[in-house]
């Protein structure tokens, strides 16, 4: 006779605790970017980003990899291949299909630009994750300039996420 031992109550964790995230109380910041996870899916991944200044200041594209970027903080300008552009403000968005060149810059008058970003893409492995972007490495390493060519996100060419985060002592989005 085989027996089952329950879990102790507080293992027990419920579909709708595992599933939760939330952007509150996120660190605003006097120099450099955040990115940090809030969920992961075999197909979708998202973050809330936060940039004190800059941003992905560098024309590039995503192979394998579709975007949302919300506003929720502060103003961007994105900037995209064919030289069009849209100023996006809070509670307003884009979405950037992959294989579409873009690149944004937040708007310094606006304070920080606090973002809720979220990709997605069909890829082998969604458990192998960048330890600095905490994204799947396939999307990562996918990539690239407009000459085609591999363009890190960390890279200097590419802004504030190249400069060292400097967080601002006691001021957070959207605090409890």
């Amino acid at each position: 006779m085989s027996s089952t031992l329950a879990a102790p109550e507080s293992a027990v964790t419920s579909i709708a605790d595992k599933l939760a995230f939330s952007m509150r109380n996120l660190p605003l910041l006097d120099d450099g970017a955040t990115m940090e996870p809030l969920g992961l899916a075999p197909a979708l991944w998202a973050h809330s980003k936060v940039y004190s200044t800059g941003g992905e200041n560098a024309l590039h594209s995503h192979d394998i990899e579709d975007h949302v970027f919300l506003v929720l903080q502060g103003k961007a300008h994105f900037s995209f291949g064919d030289g069009s552009t849209r100023t996006v403000r809070e509670f307003e968005g884009v979405m950037v299909p992959r294989g579409t060149l873009y690149k944004f810059h937040a708007m310094p008058e606006c304070g920080n630009l606090v973002m809720f970003r979220v990709g997605g893409g069909t890829i082998k492995d969604s458990t192998d994750l960048d330890p600095r972007f905490k994204i799947p490495r396939e999307a990562l390493l996918s990539r690239k300039d407009p000459g085609g060519q591999d363009a890190k996100g960390d890279a200097a060419r590419n802004g504030t996420a190249a400069r060292v985060t400097v967080f601002r002592e006691g001021a957070f989005f959207a605090p409890d």
